[in-house]
């Protein structure tokens, strides 16, 4: 979980899990924000939503390049995450440039129909 110390209580906060496929470097997030992850009612909060995805993006980049932070981190909000939602997060690392390590990455509902982010 982000911030173990900062929210107690099963299924409140962050909830996932990460698969990591080094070979093709991708990484795939399963997501389910909690309650105290609520920005307008019934939402996830977009901070939230930019934090799980540093989370996934920081993840890949650390598998592919080793040591790293996040320089940049540009995010495009197409439709608001319902609390409670089953999410699917996609990272993949796009190009390496000297120490940089560029990727890009998605939200999606479990079912793939509704993409509610992207990333780079």
């Amino acid at each position: 979980r982000l911030f173990l110390r900062a929210i107690e209580g099963e299924g409140t906060g962050f909830e996932y899990a990460m698969f990591l496929n080094a070979a093709e470097r991708r990484l795939v997030c399963l997501f389910q924000p909690g309650p105290y992850l609520e920005g307008h009612p019934g939402l996830t909060h977009g901070g939230a939503i930019a934090a799980i995805l540093d989370t996934t993006l920081g993840t890949c980049a650390l598998a592919v390049a080793g040591k790293v932070v996040t320089a940049n981190l540009s995010i495009d909000y197409m439709a608001p995450v319902p609390l409670g939602s089953v999410l699917l997060l996609e990272a993949r690392s796009e190009r390496l440039e000297g120490r940089k390590v560029f990727l890009c990455g998605h939200v999606r509902s479990a079912d793939g129909d509704t993409l509610h982010a992207q990333a780079t």
